[in-house]
C-alpha cells in the first residue's frame, strides 16, 4: 500500500483543524460592571440607585443627581481540574488548567440634559475570559489557548416620568476580538497514534463589530419597594478580518510529513471568518429599601439559543471549512443581595447567586469546561468626601462538577471542577 493510500484520510482532518476553536466565548457573560452590584450578588435592576445602573437597569439614571461617573477594574483568577474517563483520555489520566488573571475594567458616566431627561455612556466588558491549557495536555488537539475580548461602548438615555416612574434606552455597539492556539492531529499510518503534526493560531488582529440595544423601567412602587425590568438584545459580530497561521513540526517520518504539507497550509496565513451571535439578557427585580438596609432580588434569563452553531470559512480552503453544531439552551440565573448600612459614610454588602449553564453535555470542553455555580459575595462602600466614594468587591464562584458523560463531540471524556475568585474595586466621584 501506498503512502497516499495510506493518507486518504488526511482530507476528512482539515473539516475539524479549526471547527471546535471558537466555541468559548458564549458561556462566559461577564456581569462585573461596579464593585457596589457585584457585592449584592449582581441584584441591582430595582436597587439601580448609582451610575452602575448603565448597565443593569438604564432607567435607574433617571433618579440621580448632578454629574456622577464610576471607573474601576476587576482583577479575575480561574483554575480548572480535568481527570479523564475511558477510552480516551484514560481513566487516572490528569492535568489542570495554567494560572491566568483577567482584569476586565468598567466606566459609568451620567448628566443631566433638559428637564427629566439624563444622557450617560458605559464602557464595559459583557463577554470575554478564556483558557490556557498545557502544551502537552492529551486535549491539545482541541484546544490549548483560548482569549476573547470584547468592548461594548453602550450610550443611554434616561427620563423621569414621575417621581415614582422612570424608563432608559440606549444602544450596544460591540467590539471583538479573538486570539486561539490548537495543536494539529493526524494518525500516523506507521505508528496507528495520533501525531502532533503542527499547530494553528487563529485570530483577527482589528476588530470586529456589532450593534444592539437595550431599554429598562423602573418603578417605586411605595413602601420602600421597587420593581426593574430591563433588556439587552442579542447581538451578532460578523468576524471577516481574522488570519489563520498554521506551522508545520516534524514527525520524523519524511514521506509522511510531506503528504500532510500538501493538505494543510502550514507557513501560510489564509484569512478567516466566523459569526457569533451573543445572547439577549432579559431582567426583572424587586427591591425593598429601608432607612439603612436594602434587600434585592434578580431573576436573569440569558438567550443562550442565539447561539446554535459555529460557522468556520478558511478561504480558498473549502476543505477546511465547516459548521460545528452548538445547540447553547436559555438559561437562568437567580440573584440575591443585602446592604446595611453602618455610617453615614460605611456600608457593608452580600450577596448569593444561582448561575445555570447553557451548555449541553456533550458540547463541555477544555474550550469551555462550564457548569452550573453558586456564587458568594460580599463587600463595602465607604463614602471618602462628599464627591468621592470607593466601593470593593470579592465574589467566589465555586462550579458543580461537570461529566462529559462520555458523550463529548470530540471524543475527550472526563470530569471537570472548575474555580473562579473575583475582586473589584470602583471608584465613584460626583461633580
Amino acid at each position: 500500500m501506498t503512502m497516499a493510500r495510506k493518507c486518504r484520510w488526511l482530507m476528512p482532518v482539515g473539516l475539524c483543524l479549526l471547527l471546535p476553536a471558537l466555541a468559548f466565548g458564549s458561556g462566559f457573560a461577564l456581569f462585573e460592571h461596579g464593585a457596589r452590584g457585584v457585592s449584592m450578588g449582581g441584584a441591582f435592576a430595582a436597587v439601580a440607585d448609582d451610575v452602575s445602573a448603565g448597565y443593569y437597569n438604564p432607567a435607574g439614571l433617571a433618579f440621580l443627581e448632578g454629574t456622577k461617573a464610576m471607573a474601576g477594574v476587576f482583577l479575575i483568577t480561574q483554575s480548572s481540574k480535568f481527570r479523564g474517563d475511558n477510552p480516551y483520555p484514560g481513566a487516572g489520566y490528569k492535568t489542570e488548567m495554567e494560572d491566568q488573571i483577567f482584569y476586565p475594567p468598567h466606566f459609568h458616566y451620567s448628566a443631566p440634559l433638559a428637564g427629566n431627561f439624563r444622557y450617560g455612556l458605559s464602557l464595559l466588558a459583557p463577554f470575554g475570559l478564556g483558557t490556557w491549557w498545557p502544551d502537552n495536555y492529551a486535549g491539545r488537539f482541541i484546544s490549548k489557548r483560548i482569549d476573547l475580548k470584547l468592548i461594548d461602548v453602550n450610550p443611554h438615555l434616561a427620563w423621569k416620568l414621575s417621581d415614582a416612574l422612570a424608563v432608559g434606552a440606549g444602544f450596544n455597539y460591540f467590539l471583538a476580538q479573538v486570539d486561539l492556539t490548537k495543536s494539529i492531529g493526524v494518525i500516523n499510518p506507521y505508528t496507528q497514534r495520533v501525531a502532533e503534526v503542527g499547530q494553528v493560531h487563529m485570530f483577527n488582529k482589528d476588530w470586529a463589530t456589532g450593534w444592539g440595544y437595550n431599554v429598562g423601567v423602573l418603578w417605586r412602587l411605595g413602601g420602600g419597594f421597587a420593581l426593574g425590568a430591563a433588556y439587552r438584545s442579542r447581538v451578532l459580530v460578523e468576524v471577516n478580518n481574522a488570519r489563520a497561521s498554521f506551522v508545520q513540526f516534524a514527525t520524523g517520518y519524511a514521506d509522511f510529513d510531506a503528504l500532510v504539507a500538501q493538505q494543510i497550509p502550514f507557513h501560510t496565513n489564509p484569512k478567516g471568518k466566523t459569526r457569533i451571535n451573543f445572547p439577549a439578557e432579559a431582567r426583572l427585580g424587586l427591591a425593598w429599601k429601608g432607612e439603612r438596609t436594602t434587600f434585592s432580588f434578580d431573576a436573569v434569563h440569558m438567550g443562550w439559543d442565539s447561539f446554535q452553531e459555529l460557522p468556520i470559512t478558511i478561504v480558498g480552503y473549502p476543505a477546511l471549512s465547516a459548521v460545528r453544531p452548538e445547540n447553547f439552551r436559555d438559561a437562568w440565573t437567580y440573584r440575591f443581595g443585602f446592604e446595611r448600612k453602618l455610617s453615614d459614610r460605611l456600608a457593608v454588602q452580600l450577596g448569593y447567586l444561582r448561575d445555570l449553564t447553557p451548555m449541553p453535555t456533550h458540547i463541555v470542553s477544555p474550550m469551555l469546561p462550564d457548569a452550573d455555580r453558586n456564587g458568594f459575595s460580599v463587600g463595602f462602600s465607604w463614602q471618602m468626601n462628599e464627591k468621592m466614594r470607593v466601593d470593593g468587591s470579592f465574589l467566589h464562584l465555586p462550579f458543580d462538577e461537570r461529566s462529559t458523560k462520555g458523550l463529548n463531540i470530540d471524543n475527550y471524556n472526563g470530569t471537570y471542577r472548575t474555580r473562579a475568585a473575583l475582586f473589584g474595586m470602583s471608584v465613584v466621584y460626583s461633580f
